[in-house]
């Protein structure tokens, strides 16, 4: 497996990974400008490691089967109906627990926050099907945050019905946080935004697409030409009545 840019000058590499940025920010993701041009512009122009930069939140991203999902999983967390993934372990956690030992009374205003992780491209085949026929979507979305934590934060009130509490989510923000950096061990095939560019600059423009080893990267960051940073996507308010909508919980609930 040749690494056609090691043979380049870092400086050199450093302009056509912007160039490459340049050709994915020209392709709209559902009219949206792609987070992973988005993502590698930011990262070529920072040079602080301890820089965190906030991203608005597209709706394919919002809407994405993975969001969507954890999304109700918190939910389902804040409900006491299935256990928080907490310290590399399971335990209940959300209202119920507060009902029992006092924390809450079952009416006044409490917040609350959770968050969990999501990931595109989460098995091998997965991958293997996002790079082969995946949506420009989800194209995207895996070359961008692949892993990252979505973070919840919520405010419910509740009112008694007989024995059990109707809990009403007064307002609930989602944010995704991830870190933007590479694994040097790992590369990807991408397109190559010189092909057939008769610039003097270009790199292999009678290649259409090749092998990019993120051992590149490294070489940028050594050079301080980049740096990883932290990303916030969001916060973006939640509107999905699957997720926001009113449920009853049992205080007397047994938690084993």
């Amino acid at each position: 497996m040749s690494d056609v840019l090691k043979e380049y000058p870092v400086e050199q590499v450093h302009r056509w990974y912007h160039r490459l940025a340049d050709a994915v920010l020209a392709r709209k993701v559902d009219g949206n400008d792609p987070l992973s041009g988005q993502f590698l512009k930011k990262y070529l122009e920072n040079r602080s490691r301890t820089a965190t930069y906030t991203f608005t939140p597209p709706v394919y991203f919002r809407s994405s089967a993975e969001v969507v999902q954890a999304l109700r999983f918190h939910r389902r967390v804040f409900l006491t109906e299935e256990r928080a993934r907490l310290g590399g372990g399971l335990r209940w956690a959300g209202l119920i627990p507060r009902l029992k030992d006092g924390r809450w009374d079952g009416q006044s205003r409490l917040s609350l926050h959770y968050e969990s992780l999501v990931e595109y491209g989460g098995t091998p085949i997965d991958i293997a099907r996002i790079q082969l026929r995946g949506t420009p979507a989800e194209q995207d979305l895996f070359t961008s945050l692949r892993g990252f934590q979505l973070r919840s934060d919520i405010a419910v009130t509740g009112a008694a019905q007989g024995s059990q509490v109707l809990v009403t989510f007064q307002s609930w923000q989602a944010v995704g946080i991830d870190t933007y950096d590479f694994n040097f061990d790992e590369y990807l095939t991408m397109p190559n935004p010189d092909y057939q560019s008769q610039d003097g600059d270009a790199i292999r423009p009678d290649l259409q697409s090749f092998r990019v080893f993120h051992t590149n990267a490294q070489r940028m960051e050594t050079a301080n030409l980049a740096q990883p940073y932290g990303v916030r996507v969001g916060p973006w308010p939640v509107a999905d009545p699957n997720v926001t909508g009113r449920a009853l919980i049992d205080p007397n609930k047994r938690l084993p």
